[in-house]
């Protein structure tokens, strides 16, 4: 079995997460600092195969009344060379308040307050992740 990855873009940077190889547990792995889109589907790509990847899930960001976001702009290019480049599926998923939750658990497993703006993306991108897989579970 492979692992899932999920990406929070936003205009600077791109947190990045990963489940376990039995996508039970999720984990924050790193917060990339935005370049081109080019350089940034590259490096992607190549974290996808260094830890084989099988499915990856973006963060979707809304207004908290479900209307488009206006930083899905800078997002969907990405996603679509994403799509494009990758032989695994690229899927949408809400990301609602998921910055909120993931400075509370920052907080919560002692992240001092000086690392954590810089560790707030992929934070977020593990909460999305988290999030994602709850829904995934059969029921």
């Amino acid at each position: 079995m492979s692992r899932w990855m999920a990406l929070d873009v936003g205009s600077k940077t791109i947190g990045i997460a990963l489940t376990d190889p039995l996508n039970i547990t999720v984990r924050p792995l790193t917060t990339l600092s935005r370049k081109t889109v080019q350089k940034d589907t590259e490096h992607i790509v190549s974290m996808v195969q260094d830890h084989e990847v099988e499915k990856m899930i973006v963060g979707m960001p809304r207004y908290l009344d479900g209307t488009r976001s206006d930083i899905l702009d800078v997002i969907e290019p990405l996603v679509i060379i994403l799509r494009d480049t990758l032989e695994i599926p690229v899927e949408w998923a809400d990301e609602s308040l998921s910055t909120k939750h993931a400075e509370r658990i920052m907080a919560q497993v002692g992240v001092p307050i000086s690392q954590r703006r810089n560790k707030r993306n992929e934070f977020s991108a593990a909460v999305i992740l988290q999030w994602y897989l709850e829904e995934s579970k059969p029921t």
